[in-house]
């Protein structure tokens, strides 16, 4: 074992400071060897930092002329003698079997440290026998493939965050592609319509991936202008199926409090509404596809006894009248009818089940509604597959969330927020597994993004974020690096890797819908 250093400080059990020996060369990323109580310890490097003796404040002050300075090296041999480098090695563990076992004592000043081959580092990083593993990329600075474990990234949830430009649903792509080959449902909720791409394979393995693709448009909404540049891109055609959701899913409290942000509802509407609805809705697991005054007519029938006598009764149920009626017709997710056709193609009325028991590439595309329908959407959506998979009729089912700080933000507002937190809670229990991807992490619901048991990091810069990541993180004691990552790396933590993963992220499969676009050099 070759040494190539001597730890010189050990301020605690996750990183310890080395000096490497003259002559050594060493890089950030790469990895080294040390021991603890005979165990033999691999750390990866995370800093470098060269210094010299004679910057020592006495000497300093005499470095205002460039003849003291010539003076100085001469005298003291500055740049051969006093100069040194040190390395910050963060602890990343000692494989024992198939398990790698973190020390819980510091590394003893004075201790060597070696350096590492690659073989070794394969033998570090090899996954356990048992498990599901998908391939996503490199280890950065080595070939050694970067393998999570895919049982653990599905049904104990994850999230990735990372500011804007900085690759995230490039990195969600890779994952889901890799998912897809496990014959699993994956559902994308695609606020800006760039997953439609991934019907458009770019290799061969990508043909598989395009052959699952199902893409779905949310209401009636013009497509046009997004069909258009699909073609214009890919040469061919976007192919959908229109979909719309039947007024009567809609839960109850959600549409209390729809109602109540967007027209205001008195006390008397609210004790009306919920009294009626539950008579309107009192058809079991399928309600009926009714017209809108059908539907208004039996909420008022159901609930007028619980309407205030004369008058103030009389125009409680007027303004509860009116105001549904304007929701419901307003609305472009709504349908009330089968065989409803919006410029000329036909709206079929959403089946949960279909989505948790096929197992393909679900893609909702909801871009063409503004941010409220979005969450009234998401919110009826992800309320009836939650109930699709308390009743144990699903696959494990992937849900992929875009922009999640939108449908699960850290305020109260959002009509969302409930069902995300309740499947981000309870959904493992049920095969039920979220994936939110966000590049504004401090923007996103607390008690969300610590149910995601795997995170994965990209590029941050904003100070907010990456103090939030340090609160937020397993086994990130020092966000400050991800400032300097690359668009192509990420960092991976949590229970779906052995130890923190430094990743070089793979090539996708199928085309990337979320490409920047460039300025036109103009002639």
């Amino acid at each position: 074992m070759e040494k190539i250093g001597v730890v010189v400080k050990s301020p605690s059990i996750y990183y310890y400071i080395f000096r490497p020996f003259r002559g050594v060369e060493i890089d950030v990323g790469s990895f080294v060897a040390t021991e603890v109580d005979g165990l033999r310890v691999i750390s990866r490097i995370t800093a470098i930092r060269h210094r010299n003796a004679a910057t020592d404040p006495r000497l300093i002050a005499q470095f205002d002329d460039e003849n003291v300075i010539r003076e100085i090296k001469e005298t003291l041999g500055i740049e051969d003698v006093l100069y040194y480098t040190e390395a910050r090695a963060v602890v990343l563990g000692a494989r024992v079997g198939r398990r790698i076992l973190k020390p819980q004592k510091p590394v003893k000043p004075l201790s060597y440290v070696y350096r590492i081959v690659e073989r070794e580092l394969e033998e570090f990083f090899a996954p356990p026998e048992d498990g599901t593993y998908i391939t996503i990329g490199r280890i950065r600075g080595t070939n050694i493939s970067a393998k999570i474990n895919a049982e653990k990234l599905v049904t104990h949830h994850c999230a990735i965050l990372a500011s804007t430009g900085a690759g995230k649903s490039w990195l969600a792509g890779v994952i889901i592609e890799r998912l897809s080959l496990l014959d699993i449902p994956i559902i994308v909720v695609d606020p800006h319509g760039e997953y439609s791409a991934m019907s458009i394979p770019l290799t061969e393995e990508g043909k598989a991936v395009a052959e699952k693709v199902r893409i779905y448009v949310v209401g009636k909404v013009d497509t046009r202008p997004v069909d258009d540049a699909f073609e214009k891109r890919y040469g061919t055609r976007r192919v959908y199926t229109r979909i719309g959701i039947n007024p009567r899913s809609l839960p109850l409290r959600t549409l209390e409090k729809l109602l109540d942000i967007l027209y205001g509802l008195t006390d008397a509407q609210k004790r009306i509404l919920e009294e009626g609805w539950q008579v309107a809705t009192n058809y079991g697991e399928r309600q009926p596809l009714t017209t809108v005054e059908e539907l208004i007519r039996e909420v008022l029938e159901g609930g007028k006894h619980a309407a205030p006598p004369g008058y103030a009764g009389e125009m409680a149920l007027r303004g509860l009248e009116g105001r549904l009626r304007s929701l419901f017709y307003t609305s472009p997710i709504f349908i009330t009818r089968y065989g409803e056709v919006y410029q000329g193609e036909p709206i079929k009325l959403i089946d949960p089940q279909s989505f948790v028991t096929t197992p393909a590439l679900h893609i909702l595309d909801i871009s063409g509604l503004d941010s409220v329908d979005q969450q009234l959407f998401l919110a009826v959506f992800l309320d009836q597959i939650y109930r699709v998979a308390t009743q144990r009729k699903n696959l494990t089912t992937f849900i992929v969330i875009e922009e999640a700080h939108i449908f699960a933000p850290s305020t109260p507002n959002a009509l969302s927020k409930n069902y995300v937190v309740k499947i981000a809670r309870e959904g493992r229990k049920f095969g039920l597994g979220l994936c939110l991807i966000t590049q504004r992490p401090t923007k996103l619901d607390q008690d969300v993004v610590s149910q995601a048991m795997t995170q994965i990091f990209k590029r941050m810069i904003n100070p907010s974020d990456l103090k939030y990541v340090a609160t937020v993180a397993e086994h990130l004691e020092d966000p400050r690096p991800l400032r300097t990552l690359d668009e192509t790396e990420a960092m991976i933590t949590g229970i779906s890797v052995p130890v923190p993963l430094l990743i070089v992220v793979g090539q996708r499969w199928t085309h990337h819908g979320g490409i920047t676009p460039r300025i036109k050099r103009e002639m």
